[in-house]
């Protein structure tokens, strides 16, 4: 199996001059994560919500819309690419490696298509519980919960997704596009000289996906996939009753898909 079997051909991608907000609209529309970033056709760079978040969370941009600065001061301008004879055990290897969790297709510098995580994991087969792959070391926010406390845990930990509990029931999940969905509104409608102050007001709750999709831990990986790609999820939180045990993500499926690759 190569990168031209499991690549997305319709690939979303922004110039490298287009505003930030105008990638943040495609993401919000399309719920992707990821963009490709082109110069006059040629492939610059990749840009992410993650990437977004902490552009629009830094200081140095502070007052300054997501409308009023570029795409370019957000993207990636280090990441892998492959071309379409690229084997997937080296897809693999790129997607787990890395943080971007997107790989162009290049033929001679012309984008023909992305291979993403979720391209991949239609490899998967195994019948395993999730009990045996889910993360059950958890790292979660309550509604009350900062944005920038949860933006710091993201960070810290290397995650892009927080369940967000209330008395120990799982409420929601916090990603990474909704904190830069936030941060671009909060910058859109809060004057300037109080946006240091609207920030530390800015809560989980304000920006937290409250509909859920979850499995069980006897949910099968294989069914984890199917349901996720079906709902156009990145993790499915994992509940016994109406308690959280774990959290599998895209990254966790891909591991599994390695030791048998």
């Amino acid at each position: 199996m190569k990168a031209k079997d499991l690549m997305t051909k319709d690939v979303l991608m922004m110039d490298k001059d287009d505003r930030l907000q105008e990638a943040i609209d495609v993401m919000a529309k399309h719920r992707v994560s990821k963009l490709v970033v082109v110069d006059k056709g040629q492939v610059v760079g990749v840009l992410t919500d993650g990437d977004i978040a902490d552009e629009l969370g830094a200081l140095k941009t502070r007052g300054i819309p997501a409308s009023h600065l570029h795409v370019s001061s957000a993207m990636r301008k280090k990441f892998a690419t492959a071309t379409p004879d690229t084997p997937v055990e080296k897809l693999l290897e790129i997607l787990l490696e890395g943080d971007i969790g997107l790989v162009p297709v290049l033929h001679e510098k012309e984008c023909l298509g992305v291979v993403t995580g979720s391209d991949v994991l239609t490899l998967v087969t195994s019948t395993k519980p999730l009990a045996d792959v889910m993360t059950n070391h958890l790292h979660v926010v309550a509604p009350t919960d900062r944005i920038i406390h949860a933006r710091r845990m993201m960070l810290d930990h290397h995650v892009d997704r927080l369940p967000v509990l209330d008395s120990g029931k799982l409420v929601g999940i916090l990603g990474e596009l909704d904190i830069a969905i936030g941060f671009a509104k909060l910058k859109t409608t809060v004057a300037d000289k109080h946006q240091a102050a609207a920030l530390q007001r800015f809560l989980v709750s304000d920006a937290m996906q409250p509909t859920l999709v979850t499995a069980t831990p006897e949910t099968t990986a294989r069914e984890a996939v199917v349901l996720m790609r079906k709902e156009d999820v990145g993790s499915l939180p994992v509940l016994r009753g109406d308690r959280i045990v774990g959290i599998v993500t895209r990254s966790d499926l891909l591991k599994l898909l390695a030791q048998v690759a």
